[in-house]
């Protein structure tokens, strides 16, 4: 009888040693793609933001990206024409930026924001002292920096 405990104990051991191993991946997939930094200088203070929402069409690509405190709302425009080395001008570009109040800004003539990438996850855009301008000429915030935004 003894015997056969000892044979119940070591295929009880051996069979549990390959029920409670796991996968050496075991990490959660992420809930949202991978964006890199999302950080700008505007008016000579860096933000950091940490979500966005993109949203996009086959003529608009547009993408909210926020923190607790400030937002700032990229929106293209002629989206599929739009690839890398696109000059992005107020005739294909906005930026609505957010603090207390938003100002929705267009870039001035001689602006240069350029889209220095894009794939089917992102878009990335450079800024080099980007002047932004609100419709009425009252208010402007100037962006610098690069940030990459996800497309879905």
């Amino acid at each position: 009888m003894k015997k056969y405990f000892y044979f119940l104990f070591v295929a009880l051991f051996a069979t549990m040693s390959f029920a409670l191993t796991s996968c050496g991946d075991d990490d959660d997939e992420p809930n949202a793609p991978s964006t890199g930094k999302m950080e700008l200088t505007i008016d000579g203070k860096k933000y950091v933001f940490t979500n966005a929402m993109p949203n996009v069409s086959s003529s608009e690509y547009s993408c909210l990206v926020y923190n607790n405190d400030n937002q700032l709302n990229f929106s293209i425009y002629s989206w599929d024409d739009v690839e890398k080395g696109t000059a992005l001008t107020d005739e294909n570009f906005t930026l609505t930026w957010s603090t207390y109040n938003a100002i929705i800004g267009m870039p001035t003539s001689t602006t240069s924001v350029k889209v220095t990438a894009k794939d089917s996850k992102n878009v990335t855009i450079s800024f080099n002292n980007a002047k932004f301008e609100d419709m009425r000429g009252y208010e402007s915030f100037t962006v610098n920096g690069t940030i990459t935004l996800p497309i879905k």
